[in-house]
């Protein structure tokens, strides 16, 4: 027999925050870069949709440990490392796509150590941020703001 679901897929909350870290990512990316034009622009929206899928996956983190039950490892049964491991991988990859294009600050863009560890933190912790943002977020992105 299987066990019902008590929690769903929580949706709207995650791509809201994905939304916000992805505006603070190009901020933070036109900080670091020093290019003229709006090429850094077009460089930083690729991650957009990138933070919005890890914040799904941190989002929902409980709603698959739930359904998978006892079938996990027990390293996928705690959830704040799985949350820290989304994080790094999302701080290796902010850092990867900020090297590719050379001619910036020294060799490739490079945005710094302390943004890109930031962005990651800030992914892995976003179910935690959510609470602190949904009152001002759009009743439309599941806040309860206007």
């Amino acid at each position: 027999m299987v066990a019902a679901l008590t929690e769903s897929l929580i949706i709207l909350p995650a791509v809201g925050m994905g939304i916000i870290l992805g505006a603070y990512e190009l901020f933070l990316l036109k900080g670091d870069e020093n290019f003229s034009g709006a090429h850094w622009f077009g460089h930083g929206l690729h991650i957009f949709p990138l933070i919005v899928v890890a914040c799904l996956a941190s989002f929902n983190i409980d709603f698959f440990q739930q359904s998978l039950g006892s079938s996990l490892p027990s390293i996928l049964a705690n959830d704040i490392l799985l949350r820290v491991a989304i994080g790094l991988i999302m701080a290796i990859k902010v850092y990867a796509g900020s090297a590719v294009v050379p001619g910036a600050k020294g060799r490739g863009m490079h945005e710094s150590l302390f943004h890109v560890l930031l962005i990651g933190a800030l992914v892995s912790t976003s179910p935690y941020l959510w609470p602190l943002v949904e009152p001002f977020a759009p009743t439309w992105l599941g806040g309860s703001g206007s």
